[in-house]
């Protein structure tokens, strides 16, 4: 799954048709409070954010090369995008809710625990970050590592389906659906092709 000229165009066309999903339901759908606004926006942006990380830096040298070695600071700024709307998400939920206990997953039930996914996604998404910024530390794992952005994004797209008021319009649970797929299915592509080279060259 080479990404040619014409599929960086559709996968730059794809993120800003989700970018303009997130602007219209956030524009179209009464947030009842300020407070409820930006929870509901820092939860759209920075699941978007999330979703285009993880999406291009399956791509990561494709891009750059199509780009140039300015795209790594671009894709470095939507992770950071993505940590900083999450976090203004979570922050606004403690405030809402007049605890910290947000913050925490909570292992009361499998349902719980994905109901309220959004808590340890949050901190995963935490860890990837840091572990990108310190990854001449890390070594070679740091890639390993930073699939936990791929996991956070599946547990935030439970926890938006099951409870996330965005949610509540068809279209956004479609759209979000189609975005976890894409994903997916990115992702073991991209794995099986990298573990068939790899074996490739044990055998030569």
């Amino acid at each position: 799954m080479a990404l040619t000229p014409k599929r960086t165009g559709l996968l730059i066309l794809s993120g800003l048709l989700a970018l303009a999903l997130v602007v219209v339901v956030v524009l179209l759908i009464p947030p009842g409070s300020a407070l409820a606004g930006v929870l509901r926006a820092g939860a759209l942006l920075g699941y978007l954010a999330v979703f285009l990380a993880s999406l291009s830096s399956l791509y990561l040298r494709e891009l750059t090369q199509y780009f140039g070695r300015s795209f790594v600071k671009v894709h470095h700024m939507v992770s950071v995008t993505a940590l900083v709307a999450l976090t203004l998400h979570a922050v606004s939920a403690a405030w809402q809710s007049g605890t910290v206990a947000v913050f925490l997953p909570s292992f009361a039930s499998l349902r719980s625990f994905l109901a309220l996914g959004g808590r340890p996604a949050l901190w995963l998404i935490a860890i990837a970050a840091l572990t990108a910024l310190f990854r001449t530390a890390v070594g070679r794992n740091w890639r390993i590592i930073h699939w936990l952005n791929y996991l956070a994004f599946f547990l935030g797209t439970i926890h938006g389906q099951l409870i996330g008021t965005s949610f509540n319009a068809l279209v956004v649970r479609i759209v979000s659906g189609l975005m976890a797929l894409v994903l997916l299915v990115v992702f073991v592509v991209k794995r099986v092709r990298a573990s068939r080279r790899r074996q490739r060259r044990a055998r030569r």
